[in-house]
């Protein structure tokens, strides 16, 4: 085996020997010095080129794709593109956004109505309720985080089945959710 091995690895070393010397010699293939030859070309042609390629116009079929439409070269018509992917219109352009004049009231309604009254005790001098796993007084504040804003409610009075907070000068009553008859 070892024989089969060394003959091979020696007949491509002569092979690559072979290549080397005609390169260094300076023999080129057949092909290589047919481009390289000069051609004498025409200085100056009186006459039209003649061409053998013809133009044919090609027949427009309804539903074929190899026509391109617009010039996708043109950076003005990529640009209503780029606007349109980055904000969808939803509606016509004379459309007006409404906003409310009392936006801050009903966000703050909107953050009260996470707040949950689970008890309230009224057995000693000052009441207490129990509001969003917290035991409050009168007086206590609360702060409650919504969308990364803290909004802090104020316990200014405690009924018996009702609590009045405020927050940022609006007054709202939590009530005390009503226990219902589960017997059949």
């Amino acid at each position: 085996m070892d024989g089969k091995k060394t003959v091979l690895a020696g007949a491509l070393v002569l092979v690559m020997a072979v290549m080397w010397v005609r390169v260094l010699i300076g023999h080129k293939p057949g092909a290589a010095a047919a481009a390289g030859a000069p051609q004498a070309a025409p200085a100056v042609q009186n006459g039209p080129a003649k061409s053998k390629a013809k133009m044919i116009e090609l027949p427009r079929i309804p539903g074929r794709n190899d026509s391109i439409a617009r010039d996708c070269f043109n950076l003005q018509e990529w640009a209503p593109m780029r606007q349109s992917a980055a904000a969808p219109n939803t509606g016509t352009d004379s459309e007006v956004p409404v906003v409310s004049p009392n936006h801050d009231e009903e966000v703050v309604r909107q953050v009260a109505q996470t707040l949950r009254l689970e008890a309230v005790s009224l057995r000693s001098e000052n009441p207490q309720a129990f509001l969003n796993d917290r035991l409050l007084g009168v007086g206590d504040k609360l702060a409650v985080e919504q969308d990364s804003v803290c909004f802090e409610f104020e316990v200014l009075q405690i009924n018996e089945n009702a609590v009045l907070v405020e927050c940022n000068g609006i007054q709202l009553p939590l009530k005390l959710a009503q226990v219902g008859d589960v017997r059949k």
